[in-house]
């Protein structure tokens, strides 16, 4: 992050985002994502993610983003804020696992497991799981396991926007 964002309220608002499909046309069923989003005291419209992506590859919980107040009737009738730009970045990654291999409690164990290693999850369909790793936490040593599990047929993995490979690609070119 380049700055430091302050808050405002206790409050959350839904901004959309368009998902962008992939070559087979995925996912077939959603044209929008809505994140839930903290406003910011420096400008009426800047947020800060605190969802989890589940289909978008361009933001991650913790970015900060600009989102105008529209009409879409796609969406629904009325006003929605939708998203235009990613003004700062919060240094979060961004995966999707879908379970293969299930424990007899799952998806709790998956999301216990999660959480303990300092992960933020959200969960749908009992298998499927937007994963989040903040930048607190030792980004090696979860790709290490999420690949692990992967290798072991326990999940599919698919990255979303991953602030660590942007960087460090933005870094090298820098150079």
């Amino acid at each position: 992050m380049a700055q430091k964002w302050e808050l405002v309220g206790d409050y959350s608002v839904e901004i959309w985002f368009r998902i962008a499909k992939d070559d087979d046309g995925y996912p077939e069923s959603k044209n929008w994502e809505q994140l839930l989003a903290r406003p910011v005291l420096e400008r009426d419209d800047y947020f800060q993610l605190e969802s989890i992506p589940f289909y978008l590859k361009n933001v991650s919980r913790g970015d900060i983003v600009r989102a105008d107040v529209v009409d879409n009737k796609e969406i629904q009738e009325g006003e929605i804020f939708h998203f235009q730009d990613v003004i700062d970045r919060g240094g979060h990654n961004t995966y999707r696992l879908l379970l293969r291999k299930k424990h007899s409690n799952d998806p709790e164990f998956t999301t216990d497991e999660l959480l303990k290693k300092g992960l933020a999850v959200e969960e749908q369909y009992g298998d499927f799981f937007a994963v989040d790793v903040p930048p607190t936490v030792d980004q090696r040593a979860i790709d290490d396991f999420l690949r692990g599990e992967r290798r072991a047929g326990r999940w599919e993995m698919q990255d979303g926007y991953l602030h660590t490979v942007v960087t460090a690609y933005r870094e090298r070119k820098a150079q």
